[in-house]
């Protein structure tokens, strides 16, 4: 059965010549075959849900693993279609923080890190143990196959640590492929418990699109920068 919810408005599609009732699936749609004076054919196409969700030890971008060995502290919060925050809690308070995420491996890379106080440069890699410190963005390449046509599908998943009230947050890796986040006020006075919007997770189909619609959903969040298209002229 198909969810009305995840249909799209039919479209028509003059590309097959309909000989026979039937109904075919491909990689995108689809298509419920009918007998037209025209030979047209029919067209339902099903659009997949996006998703970012924490279930038990998993760390999941549209039921996919993406990280597993996911701690108990880590605390997922859903924001829009697709994205959501991460964070953690502990039980004492400090002004410096350094949780594990999760395992992080098989998974091609491309992060931008800070390696000098005013310079960052890319770094590509395939597991949590090739994400260097001080790391500010984290782009994941995520391939499967096909069950239908055998093609393989390529999405992606964006990581973005963000400030948190008054808590800076950047990424790191360790030897055992972990994916860790590094918490800090810079004052050992201003301290805190839990930090629960740590880092900004979404998902997509293009890494130029995700980071596009990413940057637009945390300038509305955030308040504290403005895109360029947005900004207006002095």
């Amino acid at each position: 059965m198909i969810c009305p919810s995840l249909i799209t408005p039919l479209q028509l599609s003059s590309s097959f010549s309909i000989q026979n009732k039937g109904i075919f699936f491909s990689k995108e749609c689809l298509f419920i075959n009918k007998t037209w004076k025209h030979s047209m054919c029919l067209s339902l196409k099903v659009s997949v849900a996006r998703s970012i969700t924490k279930e038990g030890n998993f760390l999941k971008a549209n039921n996919k693993n993406v990280l597993t060995n996911v701690p108990d502290n880590v605390v997922l919060t859903p924001w829009t279609d697709g994205s959501a925050f991460v964070g953690a809690t502990w039980d004492e308070q400090s002004s410096r923080h350094v949780f594990n995420l999760g395992v992080l491996q098989e998974a091609r890379l491309l992060c931008l890190y800070r390696f000098k106080l005013w310079w960052m440069i890319p770094r590509i890699g395939n597991s949590g143990s090739d994400v260097p410190i001080e790391t500010q963005m984290l782009l994941l390449e995520s391939k499967e196959r096909a069950t239908i046509d055998n093609e393989e599908l390529v999405s992606y998943v964006l990581f973005l640590p963000v400030l948190d009230g008054e808590f800076r947050s950047s990424l790191q890796g360790n030897s055992a492929k972990e994916l860790q986040v590094c918490v800090e006020s810079g004052d050992p006075a201003v301290v805190t418990s839990e930090s629960l919007k740590a880092v900004f997770v979404n998902s997509g189909n293009s890494p130029f699109d995700l980071v596009k619609e990413s940057m637009k959903i945390l300038e509305k969040h955030m308040g504290t920068f403005s895109l360029r298209e947005t900004k207006k002229a002095s």
